[in-house]
């Protein structure tokens, strides 16, 4: 990947503690909303809250699918939205 997200590290860490999703916080462009929750859904994902007005939607992303959301179109960013679970860090 040419790019690096900022939040790659905090992706492959969820994956090394074992989380199946992740939260993500979209901002969409303008009149895109439903597009980008029609192919949000499609990847496997479930949209918890959405409001077009300011156009972002967030959702629990299935982790192995968290690199396409930046590819749909009518996203213009991607942020892993916090916290990552509430595990208890291993002693």
């Amino acid at each position: 990947m040419s790019s690096a997200t900022p939040d790659k590290n905090r992706i492959e860490q969820a994956k090394r503690d074992g989380h199946l999703t992740v939260p993500l916080m979209i901002s969409v462009q303008p009149g895109r909303s439903e597009e980008v929750e029609q192919a949000l859904t499609r990847l496997g994902a479930t949209v918890e809250a959405r409001d077009p007005r300011i156009g972002y939607l967030r959702a629990e992303m299935p982790v192995d699918k968290v690199e396409d959301t930046y590819l749909l179109a009518g996203v213009s960013k991607v942020d892993v939205d916090e916290p990552l679970g509430n595990k208890l860090p291993e002693p």
